[in-house]
């Protein structure tokens, strides 16, 4: 892939210009290089992939975002089946009767694998979609802009809402009937993980959703000992404004008391708060999701799983060009 920073944005015409590197951004972006049209994806991130996130942080490894993916359509599961021939993923069976499929040796292999070939500048931050003659625009928040014959926003549904609301606001209602559930994840780098188990920790009653030891991940073996907790989404709701610090010391406890494990040698606490981390109401489907050349896509229309915004970028592609 081709990824520029703080690029600067131009007069130039594009084919396609799509807002966002997640999953649905880079599927969209596939159907475009695939049809051969001109294209950009614009990302406010660092890195490709959305919440499909990986970080290293003072020499510890976190896969601090989507955890898995599993695929029920032919589209995602070739991707998925291509990705493990490149050897960009790999199975892990993370219970008796579950075999999912993840990033190898890290979750951001799977985007980077969807990106490969796609030209993307990253941390720019777009502010604003236009019409402006026969063609739409999309400005950044440095006042730079760029036009193309089409556009497709896969921003979360509040920022797709936002961006729409002054020259497509019936678009914008769609995505402003979706709804989603935060998530806080705590990333600890420890001295010793030897002691935490094995498999995957999921304790409602003690608000965790899911909790991992990351060396016992599949190809994982050579990162330094750490673990990953991410709260539910009740939990992470109900303490959504807290301070960092205090989440990591809460979720440190629960994970105790949940596992009855004692943590001890902390080396690195960090914590994120995913505010749009999972859908928990998708946009009603009555709405208005594409409109002459311009498209929208993400989870919040079809569902939570990483599929489903892979599936929505392909839809939102295809529904642009059904003419």
């Amino acid at each position: 892939m081709t990824i520029t920073s703080t690029a600067l944005l131009n007069d130039q015409l594009y084919d396609l210009v799509i807002i966002g590197a997640g999953l649905a951004g880079l599927a969209a972006g596939r159907m475009a290089a695939d049809a051969g049209l001109s294209c950009v994806i614009l990302d406010k991130g660092r890195r490709v992939g959305g919440r499909v996130a990986s970080r290293h942080s003072d020499g510890f490894t976190f896969n601090h975002g989507a955890q898995f993916v599993t695929a029920d359509t032919d589209a995602f599961g070739k991707l998925l089946t291509d990705a493990e021939q490149a050897r960009a993923a790999v199975q892990w069976q993370i219970d008796k009767g579950k075999t999912v499929i993840v990033g190898c040796p890290l979750m951001r292999q799977l985007p980077r694998f969807l990106a490969s070939g796609l030209t993307i500048h990253q941390n720019i931050t777009i502010k604003a979609i236009s019409r402006t003659a026969g063609h739409i625009q999309c400005r950044d928040d440095a006042g730079h802009h760029i036009s193309a014959r089409q556009v497709i926003c896969t921003a979360p549904a509040p920022q797709t809402a936002n961006l729409l609301a002054a020259d497509f606001p019936n678009m914008a209602e769609t995505a402003a009937s979706a709804a989603y559930a935060p998530c806080w994840t705590v990333m600890l780098g420890l001295e010793n993980d030897s002691d935490i188990p094995d498999m995957p920790v999921r304790a409602a009653d003690h608000g965790i959703g899911w909790a991992m030891r990351e060396t016992a991940r599949p190809a994982a073996t050579q990162h330094r000992p750490a673990l990953t907790i991410q709260a539910d989404a009740d939990w992470s709701t109900a303490h959504l404004d807290d301070p960092a610090e205090d989440v990591i010391a809460k979720l440190i406890t629960q994970w105790q008391h949940a596992t009855g494990c004692n943590l001890t040698g902390i080396l690195h606490a960090r914590a994120h708060r995913w505010l749009y981390a999972k859908v928990i109401k998708t946009a009603d489907p009555a709405g208005i999701t594409c409109l002459n050349n311009l498209a929208v896509a993400g989870d919040w229309l079809g569902g939570p799983r990483v599929e489903h915004a892979f599936t929505s970028g392909i839809q939102a592609f295809q529904a642009l060009n059904a003419r």
